[in-house]
């Protein structure tokens, strides 16, 4: 017994153009997946170096605050600490965002704002934020308490600047350190 196979007469390759379909989709799925874990990655990999940076610049204002207590104590090998009018800042400025240095008078050269850190040797900024006279007024710093129930003491204005291993990173904090009299 013989059977004959019957082969259609035309064949228009439908099957072929939904299987080119359907892989050339999942090609796009599988490149777009990839493009953003890669992206993911890359942002972990940048909150890492921002997260070691801010540490960077918090371990040097906890040097500074130890080098400002040795200092009141007498043991202290920190430079001259500025009053705020000689940094350039405003009266109400309490960030130091943008400290003149045409106002620096430091044995009548203007230093760098910056300085380095005897430890850890990362820059910092530090300002003391007590009451100064000028023209016979006596003017305070508005970023400290005010008042009779404050205790008495230094106020100072600490800024550092820390950054990642890498070098890649770079994170900037704040301070108002208190040190009582």
């Amino acid at each position: 017994m013989s059977r004959s196979i019957r082969l259609p007469l035309r064949q228009r390759g439908a099957a072929l153009l939904v299987a080119l379909m359907v892989l050339l989709v999942l090609t796009l799925v599988g490149l777009t997946s990839s493009n953003v874990s890669i992206m993911q990655e890359r942002m972990a990999s940048n909150v890492s170096e921002m997260n070691l940076a801010f540490q960077q610049a918090e371990a040097t204002i906890r040097e500074i605050e130890q080098a400002v207590t040795q200092l009141a104590t007498g043991s202290g090998d920190l430079e001259v600490i500025p009053v705020w009018p000689e940094m350039g800042l405003k009266r109400f400025d309490c960030s130091m965002s943008v400290p003149d240095p045409a106002l620096w008078n430091w044995n009548g050269d203007p230093p760098p704002p910056w300085r380095e850190a005897p430890e850890s040797g990362n820059d910092y900024m530090i300002v003391d934020l007590s009451d100064y006279e000028h023209n016979g007024l006596v003017y305070g710093s508005p970023c400290r308490p005010i008042g009779e129930q404050i205790p008495s003491g230094e106020y100072f204005l600490i800024v550092a600047r820390g950054e990642s291993p890498t070098g890649t990173a770079e994170a900037i904090a704040q301070t108002i350190f208190f040190w009582p009299q």
